[in-house]
């Protein structure tokens, strides 16, 4: 299950601990919904997620490509988590702290 929240023009969606590609498979409808066309800027917030798998990585591509540039972040990742986009070269999308 994702959340979103609207504070403004951003849309921010929060996730289940667990990204795996069945969950991504599940949420990937809403998250297309969430982030094509939007009015403001796009957020991921991790915020207790532990795993993600690629599939998580290409609907972050899809939500980046899909925001304004330089309007689309993920917050609040977890630092094995920041090693695995850093891996795969999306360390660009994380929040700078």
């Amino acid at each position: 299950m994702i959340s979103t929240c609207n504070p403004g023009n951003t849309v921010e969606l929060r996730f289940e601990p667990n990204l795996d590609t069945a969950e991504c498979r599940r949420i990937e409808e809403d998250i297309r919904a969430a982030v094509t066309a939007p009015q403001g800027p796009v957020v991921f917030n991790l915020a207790g997620v532990e795993f993600v798998s690629s599939s998580f990585l290409r609907l972050c591509v899809y939500a980046y490509k899909q925001a304004a540039p330089g309007a689309f972040r993920v917050i609040n990742v977890d630092p094995n988590i920041k090693r695995v986009f850093k891996i795969a070269g999306f360390d660009m999308m994380l929040e700078a702290r």
